[in-house]
């Protein structure tokens, strides 16, 4: 039973050696660039007051549908 562990040990220590050295190798990875982010202050400001306008019926069902198609590009 002591030859096998005397066998496996250096293959365990080659192991570690080639997984050191691949490492060592490759470039660090780029840093982190955070996403811009999403322009939702404009437009939903515009949406909720299109609604208001709506619900209070200074807007009719066409000219709030044609407002909000516009608004969202449809």
């Amino acid at each position: 039973m002591g030859l096998m562990f005397r066998r496996r040990r250096p293959l365990a220590r080659l192991a570690v050696g080639a997984a050191t050295a691949a490492t060592q190798d490759q470039p660090p990875p780029p840093p982190y660039v955070a996403p811009p982010p999403a322009s939702t202050g404009g437009e939903v400001d515009e949406l909720s007051r299109l609604v208001q306008m709506h619900d209070s019926g200074s807007l009719s069902d066409d000219e709030f549908a044609a407002a909000k198609a516009q608004l969202l590009d449809l």
